[in-house]
């Protein structure tokens, strides 16, 4: 601070559960020369309050303690974020995010059990953390990724609520890249002027989806149950049912079923290698039926690959389009009738929002068509009229494949050429016009990469900087972060 005794203090929020990212967090704190304060940190055991315990409703502490022992009372603190315009979207975003941790997804799920529920637990929740940051005079909240796990999305709605200026950090595709922005509506929102100079044009890589590997798009022989598959069951019994192991011809007739999934879909399908529920076993009997369609690639289709649910790219910046069969539906209103919609699911779904109503809703669209999961996604998209997703990579790669794509949520290439943003007034014929061409394309790009950052924020992307070396990271990313706390550098994505 020296002897600027104008200069704010940074009272800061951080929500950081890793162990990398509370290492940057630790680093930038501890080089920040005062300007900045860490008053609240959310995150595992370790820091102030456990973050995850907020979610799943358990009594798992911090080292200040459960969040739930300090404020047993109502405080009222929340009443800027109740008032504000937008607390029903708000509200409706913050229970889709706690319904993931709902019995039909967790073995150790929360309780909440009705609509009533998710109110009443909203406003404790809201009431609790607002008082905290009020008491700890928060003026600042930085997120190590663009909040969606309810615990970071009520904090982000009460921050914007009271004003206090946010600051998000997020992971990019491209390897030793992260972006960053103060809101969540601003992701695709290109710095477009930083200037280029006569920096040589950068080429557009090829991405590394590493977490797609086991992931084929061919047919293959079928597969059968496992030992992850019988340890799923047997967690389901413990945990849910255990009432089955007095039922044997009903425990019968549910590994029956097990089987008939697991010989309906080729063997890198694995249903059940993270999660059984009776709810899993129905979606993925229901899905089985698309396993035989046959496909025409001859006739006009726009393909519309579904994002996986519940995940950032649907739950935060899916925005209403969260809610993909209003995508399909009012994709739909805007075609011919002579156009079909292919509809692949995400190969990694499960039974998360896909009950026996989203399948009946989705049956009542008629130019869908649903493929089987062997379909090949890069065909479909090349032999489309055009590409329609909600924030999917696949329009990224369709853009880099020189097709046309349609998106519905905040992508972060939604301002690329060759992206049309859907509205209600947005025409066929537009969106066909609109062809990425490969220089206009290579210079966004360029602009994206220009006013992204040095980095890795999230451990599961170390892989792309070969070599990587973790001491260095910490340093880089800390010093940045800093920098876009301070208002030393402007963010990746903003509104101009």
């Amino acid at each position: 601070m020296g002897e600027n005794q104008n200069v704010k203090i940074v009272n800061l929020l951080a929500i950081s559960t890793a162990k990398n990212t509370n290492q940057i967090l630790s680093d930038l704190i501890k080089n920040s020369n005062d300007e900045i304060s860490l008053k609240l940190h959310l995150g595992d055991s370790t820091s102030d309050f456990k973050a995850s315990s907020l979610v799943r409703m358990n009594k798992k502490s911090g080292t200040l303690g459960h969040l739930f022992n300090e404020y047993k009372e109502h405080v009222g603190a929340d009443h800027q974020l109740l008032a504000s315009e937008n607390f029903k979207k708000d509200l409706e975003t913050l229970i889709d995010q706690l319904f993931r941790h709902s019995s039909a997804y967790r073995y150790k799920s929360h309780h909440l059990q009705n609509l009533q529920d998710y109110l009443d637990y909203y406003h404790i929740l809201a009431d609790a953390i607002a008082a905290k940051i009020i008491s700890k005079q928060i003026n600042h909240v930085l997120f190590f990724n663009i909040p969606h796990l309810a615990y970071d999305t009520i904090i982000y709605q009460i921050a914007k609520s009271l004003n206090i200026d946010v600051t998000i950090v997020t992971q990019s595709l491209f390897p030793n890249k992260f972006f960053s922005l103060r809101n969540i509506e601003t992701y695709g929102e290109i710095n477009s002027n930083k200037s280029l100079g006569n920096k040589k044009q950068l080429k557009i890589p090829e991405l590394d989806l590493f977490y797609m590997k086991k992931i084929k798009q061919e047919k293959e022989k079928s597969g059968k149950i496992n030992l992850k598959a019988l340890v799923n069951l047997i967690l389901f019994i413990f945990y849910k049912k255990p009432s089955l192991c007095v039922r044997p011809f009903h425990l019968l007739r549910i590994l029956t079923g097990i089987h008939k999934v697991y010989n309906a879909f080729p063997k890198w399908r694995d249903p059940f290698a993270s999660f059984f529920h009776v709810n899993e076993l129905a979606y993925f009997r229901h899905l089985a039926e698309f396993e035989k369609a046959t496909l025409n690639l001859d006739q006009k289709f726009v393909y519309f690959p579904l994002p996986m649910q519940p995940e950032m790219t649907t739950s935060a910046i899916g925005g209403k389009y969260r809610d993909q069969l209003l995508a399909l539906e009012h994709l739909s209103e805007i075609l011919p009738e002579d156009v079909k919609i292919f509809v692949k699911e995400n190969p990694k779904q499960g039974s998360f929002a896909r009950g026996p109503l989203f399948f009946h809703r989705l049956s009542r669209i008629k130019s869908v068509t649903f493929v089987p999961s062997f379909a090949d996604t890069r065909e479909l998209a090349k032999k489309s009229i055009f590409v329609a997703t909600v924030t999917g990579t696949v329009g990224w790669e369709s853009l880099c494949l020189g097709k046309s794509v349609l998106v519905f949520g905040n992508a972060w290439y939604k301002k690329f050429p060759g992206v049309s943003e859907f509205s209600k007034n947005i025409s066929i014929q537009e969106i066909i016009a609109n062809v990425p061409e490969k220089n206009q394309l290579s210079n966004t790009f360029d602009q994206l990469i220009k006013s992204s950052h040095d980095g890795v924020i999230d451990r599961a992307y170390n892989g792309l900087v070969k070599p990587f070396d973790s001491e260095e990271n910490k340093i880089v990313t800390a010093r940045i972060i800093k920098k876009l706390i301070l208002g030393e550098i402007k963010t990746t994505f903003f509104n101009s």
